[in-house]
């Protein structure tokens, strides 16, 4: 029974309300839940209760017109004195404010339900299935879906992407034939000209002769930049390896001034650019130089931080006592890491052989560890105790396999010739000796000092390698070897 006008009159922005005004002299046009005071005439909900003398009721509008016809009820056809029917205000506001009805938009999915009052003062400016009209295409469209409705438009204004003009969506076509002009397509190479959409395959055909000689142009240009840039980096290359190589010449000449042997001089014959790109990757500290340092270190053996080794009493222990308390080889260690040497001194003073005695899990020492975390500060403090230099871990490593894996010359030097004679060929549980260890690493600094310092680079693994001969060993690390042996 629900009619379908449309009540909201709110405007918005593009939109404008479709409904006609509401027939105030008719039945509610609404879908009720309940049946009851339907009007005998239009059967709608009552609007403006009347009862006739019969007891049929209708609205007052609909009673009056009908009265304009014949004075009798429509529904039992009984005539009556028109002053003896009756208006009931109370029914009315029982239909308006009491009787449950649907939103006039529920056949659109709107599934409000409320009085007749609640409609008109809340949810008939709320719904969203109302209908509004777009003020630019005139179409109709269900309030909650406006905004999508803007966007697909068959009216709506757009802006050109190539000229900036505004116009209508509809108009697209008619913009780009007859109003905007396109760039070239070989703008990029040099064709400014401008023309119509339905002009450009003309314009292309035409000038195709000028569009390739201006791509022609384009590209032996960027081919000459190219070009230029690549004599300029091939000018400062040589210019660099030009001054290498006078720095080889003069560093050759001191050497010789001097009397020190270089073990790569045989690959640095002459200033010029080959022999200074090849020896490059090995211009480091020559081996000979390492053994003058020995000497130096032999004179001013009394002024080393290492004390006269100590002989290990044969005794691990994995933790201490002291103050109280007990100590693990880790929480030693932390002491040291911390840098708290006063309070290493103290337990050393309680426990004289810690350094060699208390070990960690792997069997390791502090030294050891000390290398391992690369703390040569806690190395040099430690190299003021006295030490069994000949004490291994659980591997058979000892102090100087730990410095050919993860050392560097520095802490070699701390060693006093006797005690590098002693540890220089140890070998661990894999036949592994120091050597080993920094070639497998390419440590060319400390292979290159082991080598100085007597190491034999002949020993063989367990698997039959010499230190060189591992694959992990670089380019740099053989040719050392190379060199050496050839030297």
């Amino acid at each position: 029974m629900a009619a379908s006008r449309d009540y909201d009159h709110n405007n918005t922005n593009g939109y404008s309300s479709s409904s006609s005004n509401e027939d105030e002299y008719a039945g509610y046009p609404f879908d009720f839940l309940e049946t009851d005071f339907q009007c005998i005439i239009c059967t709608m909900v009552i609007r403006g209760f009347t009862e006739l003398p019969c007891g049929h009721a209708g609205c007052k509008f609909c009673i009056e017109k009908w009265e304009k016809q014949k004075v009798a009820c429509c529904e039992c056809q009984e005539s009556y004195d028109k002053t003896k029917k009756q208006e009931s205000r109370y029914n009315d506001r029982k239909i308006k404010h009491e009787r449950q009805a649907r939103c006039k938009q529920h056949e659109q999915g709107c599934t409000w339900q409320g009085s007749i009052a609640d409609y008109k003062d809340q949810h008939r400016k709320r719904c969203g299935f109302r209908n509004v009209r777009c003020r630019l295409c005139n179409q109709k469209v269900a309030h909650q879906e406006k905004e999508g409705h803007k966007l697909t438009c068959t009216h709506r204004l757009v802006n050109c992407t190539t000229c900036g003009a505004q116009y209508s969506f509809i108009n697209k076509k008619k913009h780009e034939d007859e109003e905007c002009k396109l760039p070239c397509d070989y703008y990029q190479y040099g064709c400014h000209e401008k023309v119509y959409k339905p002009h450009m395959e003309r314009h292309l055909a035409n000038l195709a002769r000028r569009h390739i000689e201006l791509v022609k142009s384009h590209y032996d240009r960027i081919v000459t930049e190219l070009v230029s840039e690549k004599d300029k980096k091939i000018t400062e290359l040589n210019t660099t390896v030009n001054l290498q190589s006078e720095h080889i010449a003069e560093l050759t000449t001191q050497l010789e001034v001097n009397k020190i042997p270089m073990a790569t001089s045989s690959s640095i014959s002459s200033p010029t650019v080959k022999p200074a790109v090849k020896t490059k990757s090995f211009l480091r500290t020559p081996i000979g130089l390492f053994k003058k340092k020995e000497d130096k270190q032999q004179q001013q053996a009394t002024n080393s931080l290492q004390t006269t080794s100590a002989k290990w009493d044969e005794k691990k222990i994995y933790e201490i006592v002291f103050k109280g308390k007990t100590l693990t080889f880790n929480d030693v260690y932390k002491i040291l890491e911390e840098k708290n040497f006063k309070k290493f001194g103290e337990i050393f003073r309680k426990n004289p052989n810690i350094v060699n005695s208390l070990r960690g899990v792997l069997g390791w020492t502090f030294l050891m560890r000390a290398v391992d975390e690369d703390r040569f500060d806690v190395f040099v403090h430690l190299m003021e105790y006295p030490h069994d230099f000949s004490l291994v871990d659980n591997g058979g490593r000892n102090v100087l396999h730990f410095v050919g894996r993860y050392g560097t010359v520095r802490y070699l030097e701390k060693f006093y010739q006797q005690t590098i004679k002693m540890l220089i060929h140890g070998r661990d549980e894999e036949n592994l000796t120091p050597l080993h260890e920094a070639s497998y690493r390419n440590k060319h600094d400390v292979i290159r000092w082991l080598l100085a310092k007597g190491a034999d680079h002949e020993l063989k693994n367990k698997h039959g390698r010499r230190p060189d001969e591992h694959p992990l060993c670089d380019g740099v690390t053989k040719e050392i070897f190379r060199s050496f042996r050839s030297s």
